[in-house]
């Protein structure tokens, strides 16, 4: 506790988002080779497997995880909303018609109402939900 009484609150950074996958080391050699991540490290046996990813700041890392007795979120039943990767994109239009290219799935184009803003939701080839957004916070 600080003077006073007063509770400081420490300011934390993330340092890994993680999501259960069936393929763990596929996936995140797709990530690296289409997407340009980076993969930290990575390993997998016959129980279980794991990777983590940065992007090109290498400041967050995304872990890919498949662990026994743990349902890859592929298998939810909600909307492809409830947990998406979402990729800064200068051109998501463009962009999204080269990942389709190479194995993602188009899965619809949100409506926006600001200009030059644009978003496109995509599933990478296991099922998780990709965003390509183009924000413009000038206007």
């Amino acid at each position: 506790m600080s003077p006073k009484g007063i509770i400081t609150m420490k300011k934390y950074e993330i340092e890994h988002i993680g999501i259960s996958v069936e393929k763990p080391i596929e996936m995140a050699n797709w990530y690296h080779e289409i997407l340009g991540f980076n993969i930290k490290f990575s390993a997998e046996d016959e129980e279980k497997g794991v990777a983590f990813l940065t992007d090109k700041n290498d400041k967050v890392m995304i872990e890919l995880g498949r662990l026994p007795n743990v349902s890859p979120l592929t298998q939810r039943t909600n909307h492809h909303l409830q947990l998406h990767i979402a990729l800064k994109s200068e051109n998501p239009d463009k962009e999204a018609e080269y990942l389709v290219s190479k194995g993602a799935a188009f899965i619809e184009k949100c409506p926006i109402k600001r200009p030059k803003e644009n978003l496109i939701v995509l599933s990478d080839p296991w099922g998780n939900t990709i965003q390509l957004v183009r924000r413009n916070m000038d206007d």
